[in-house]
């Protein structure tokens, strides 16, 4: 019988950005101490992954861990895996951006540790087949996948050789019903290993019988340092060294491939993605029965937040990757690009699920940073254009305006994204309600300038910031009336039945785009043969771009109501006052994000009536254990009383307008 390699791999720390605080805590407890081991036992082999982050920050902070690094790597007793530069989700990149990030990261441990990767891993398992391609392009020649992404007669400990349109690479499978604890006995893990292998063994049908096994076992940094500590590592260390005529021998992949590697099991492995992000597919859309293998785009479907940065993410590579102009100009803005590109912003793995919503704002913010390095060639020109944006099938219209970027969508006639370029923001990263964690849901996404025609009983549920039945216009597809590019101008338009009273309404709707703002003119007709009684709201939503929990809010919110300045608490609802029949007489409204210098001002053309709800929402980590506020939003809503005869219509629109402040720090 042949023998059983151990592979211990030692994954990345998760890290958005270059936190320094959180680099520098996983220094001290978890790679300064495996370091410290591995260096006075030569006998113990180990490999890990390092983000780029993480190795800029080694080599800039702790240079004596390279050094130590460097001469374990000369040993042959560590390897250091390959990825991509900032952990990004490679099946979600264009191919050019898929190969500049692999080979970002290459090089970086190329001329750290002075012996450049050749094998890689995933962010969570992310895999496509396409990827096949790019890895071989890279050089790069085995990734190492969980074992849940191939069917079950495939495991067979040996690796897998995967050939796809004429490129090829190995792949090395781990498995994570192996992983030890710290209160394991050594010999235990090792009769595991061995009647895990001893089972395939039995139904082995290859040629060369006696092969020898390869068992990958992936750690997280956290189990990683646990086990050290508990001295577990040198216990199996020492177990296998008085053992030296038992089947199990420790390695690192490389050396298993260059020292004898004889057998390969041909397959092809299509999508998939870990065992832990199919769980939170499964859970938010309640298939647990789907036999199909989950994908991030699964994830995506299920959680517009992510998907709508991940549209963002898109077309600013669009932009990138057209422009001409300036190379230094496109390379700054490309690393800016990949910056945003890390796997966290969209698919956080973190068990504070608060980190989501911050590294999405970051998201946001290099991308918008990597357009204003385009724009700031002097060549710029504002422009509203119409396409499918989003990737629905159906148009969207995109407006470049100097002090901001933004999008309109026909569902609902709504403005989903709205980046701030000054601050480079996302002011409408919002999410919905759900009922599970919040209470109750609310049946439409909310953005800028959403429409609702209500009763006044549902009126005063609104009010409330409770769900207010049949809005109509807020879940509806509006159709073009009118585009027109040259003139930034978009003209909408949606006909329905308000269920209360079964009247049919038909609502014109028309953005006006200017380089600080917008002007939204709403004329809505009766079509009916009865008088149209009703409350008609316009809701815009801002999100709180740095909200944490612990820290009080940075925005401000005024109304001239009645030619006086109101002064509203933004931590409470409007509900107190409207109660009073105060804000019924409102010429302005101003709401004011002064920690990052920026107000948003929504001036109707008559007076109207305000109503104001700050929205908490709530949302488990990937444990589904801990749940916490992730998310702040301000529903701010103008909203008028129409009284509209049959056949008759009523004209009513708000200026919108994006001034920069003088920041104020919290």
């Amino acid at each position: 019988m042949g023998s059983i390699y151990v592979s211990f791999i030692v994954k990345s720390v998760p890290v958005c950005t270059d936190n320094t605080e959180l680099l520098e805590k996983s220094f001290q407890s978890i790679y300064k101490p495996i370091i410290k081991y591995l260096y006075s036992h030569p006998t113990f082999s180990l490999s890990f992954t390092f983000s780029g982050c993480q190795i800029q920050y080694f080599k800039k902070r702790k240079n004596e861990l390279i050094t130590i690094l460097r001469e374990l790597v000369d040993r042959k007793q560590v390897e250091i895996l390959g990825g991509g530069y900032n952990d990004p989700l490679l099946p979600l990149l264009n191919s050019v951006d898929r190969n500049g990030q692999i080979d970002l990261l290459t090089s970086e441990i190329r001329q750290t540790f002075g012996k450049r990767p050749r094998g890689m891993t995933l962010f969570q398992d992310c895999w496509d087949s396409s990827l096949v391609n790019n890895i071989h392009t890279c050089g790069l020649e085995y990734v190492i996948l969980s074992s849940s992404l191939v069917p079950e007669s495939k495991r067979s400990f040996l690796p897998i050789f995967m050939s796809d349109l004429g490129k090829n690479v190995d792949i090395f499978l781990y498995y994570n019903d192996l992983v030890p604890d710290e209160e394991m006995l050594a010999e235990e893990f090792i009769y595991n290993v061995e009647k895990s292998v001893l089972k395939i063994e039995k139904k082995d049908t290859h040629l060369q019988l006696d092969a020898d096994r390869i068992v990958a076992i992936t750690l997280t940094p956290k189990q990683a340092a646990k086990l050290n500590e508990s001295k577990w590592f040198e216990r199996l260390g020492k177990y296998i060294d008085e053992n030296k005529d038992g089947r199990v021998k420790l390695t690192t992949l490389n050396n298993y491939r260059t020292n004898g590697m004889k057998m390969k099991i041909p397959s092809y492995i299509p999508v998939g993605i870990s065992d832990e992000v199919a769980q939170i597919i499964q859970n938010a859309s309640n298939d647990s029965k789907n036999k199909f293998p989950s994908t991030i785009y699964d994830f995506m479907y299920s959680y517009s937040a992510s998907r709508k940065l991940y549209n963002r993410m898109m077309y600013t590579s669009l932009l990138v990757n057209q422009y001409k102009a300036d190379k230094m100009r496109k390379k700054t803005a490309r690393e800016k690009l990949w910056q945003a590109q890390n796997g966290m912003s969209i698919l956080s793995t973190s068990s504070e699920p608060i980190k989501n919503s911050l590294y999405r704002q970051q998201a946001y913010k290099y991308l918008t940073d990597a357009e204003k390095m385009l724009r700031g060639d002097g060549n710029f020109n504002e422009s509203v254009t119409c396409f499918d944006y989003d990737n629905d099938g159906i148009e969207e219209y995109v407006c470049r305006m100097e002090q901001y970027f933004a999008y309109i969508s026909l569902a609902g006639g709504s403005v989903p994204e709205l980046d701030v370029i000054k601050d480079s923001c996302n002011y409408a990263d919002n999410l919905q309600r759900t009922f599970e964690f919040d209470g109750c849901d609310d049946e439409y996404d909310r953005g800028f300038f959403i429409d609702h025609l209500f009763t006044p009983a549902q009126l005063d549920l609104y009010i409330r910031g409770e769900p207010a039945g049949d809005g109509v216009f807020s879940r509806i597809q509006y159709s073009q009336l009118k585009y027109s590019g040259q003139h930034h101008e978009v003209q909408l338009c949606a006909r329905a039945v308000w269920k209360p009273t079964g009247q049919t309404v038909y609502l014109r709707k028309k953005y006006v785009i200017n380089s600080t703002g917008m002007y939204v003119q709403y004329i809505i007709k009766n079509e009916s043969d009865k008088p149209l009684v009703a409350k008609f709201a316009v809701e815009s939503n801002l999100c709180d771009i740095a909200y944490l929990t612990e820290k009080k809010c940075g925005f401000s919110i005024e109304t001239v109501d009645n030619g006086e300045v109101v002064v509203l608490d933004s931590e409470k609802s409007s509900l107190e006052l409207n109660k009073k029949d105060k804000l019924n007489n409102v010429q302005l409204v101003r709401l004011s994000d002064k920690p990052n210098g920026i107000s948003f001002v929504f001036e109707p053309n008559e007076k109207c009536h305000y109503c104001f709800t700050p929205i908490k929402y709530n949302r488990p980590g990937f444990d589904r254990e801990k749940i916490e506020p992730v998310n702040l939003t301000y529903a701010s809503s103008l909203y008028w009383d129409i009284n509209i005869e049959p056949g008759r219509e009523t004209e009513k629109s708000i200026n919108f307008t994006i001034i920069p402040v003088k920041k104020i720090k919290k």
